[in-house]
């Protein structure tokens, strides 16, 4: 994917649109690349924009095996 690490947003595309609903837990597991930094954010941004919803009671965790 070309402007990786560029600063730009890109559109969600399919599972990744489903994926930033924050009425579901999910499980986002994907090559480099694929943009799940962009997804978690964004799931994240709307998590904060839900009524009644603060900071201190989201929990993201990511796991890389090296």
């Amino acid at each position: 994917m070309s402007g990786v690490g560029s600063g730009k947003v890109y559109p969600l595309q399919g599972n990744q649109a489903l994926a930033v609903d924050p009425r579901d837990s999910v499980w986002l597991s994907a090559s480099a690349g694929t943009g799940k930094t962009q997804v978690l954010s964004a799931r994240v941004l709307r998590l904060l924009l839900e009524p009644g919803v603060r900071p201190e009671q989201i929990l993201c965790l990511t796991f890389t095996k090296a």
